[in-house]
């Protein structure tokens, strides 16, 4: 199962924005007070409000994961990111692994009946590569791109 990377959890983000708001928000208040510069404490609000909403859509994907399982005959990938969650299954001999590997980025796909979902969204393009190589000895591969 791959989840993202995250250095910080929740209480962390919080309190990491908290810090770097505080900083705009007590010049913009400095500026407004001490100079009657009013203009730069809505700019400094919205600098604020710009950071949390980039920190809210971080938040949202917290719960992300993708988990693939091959158990005898059946392929399963049960994959969430943000409200999406995506979920395959199919006869393992008949999906196909699609590795496209170019120069700096390689993406693959499981394609089974007409469908295709993409893996290894949330791994490093070497680590893709070492997948690929690894579910290359379970599944038939096909290769695009080279």
């Amino acid at each position: 199962m791959a989840v993202p990377n995250r250095s910080l959890g929740p209480h962390g983000r919080a309190a990491c924005l908290a810090a770097l708001a505080v900083l705009p928000l007590a010049l913009g208040a400095v500026a407004t007070v001490f100079l009657g510069a009013w203009p730069v404490l809505p700019f400094a609000g919205l600098e604020v409000a710009v950071l949390a909403y980039a920190f809210h859509r971080i938040a949202c994907h917290d719960g992300d994961y993708e988990r693939l399982e091959i158990a005898g005959p059946r392929v399963r990938i049960e994959a969430r990111s943000g409200a999406r969650v995506v979920s395959f299954e199919g006869h393992a001999p008949w999906a196909r692994l699609v590795v496209r590997d170019r120069p700096g980025r390689c993406e693959l796909q499981l394609r089974y009946a007409g469908k295709s979902v993409d893996i290894g969204r949330m791994l490093t393009d070497e680590r893709r590569r070492l997948w690929a190589a690894e579910l290359g000895r379970r599944m038939p591969v096909t290769e695009q791109g080279r």
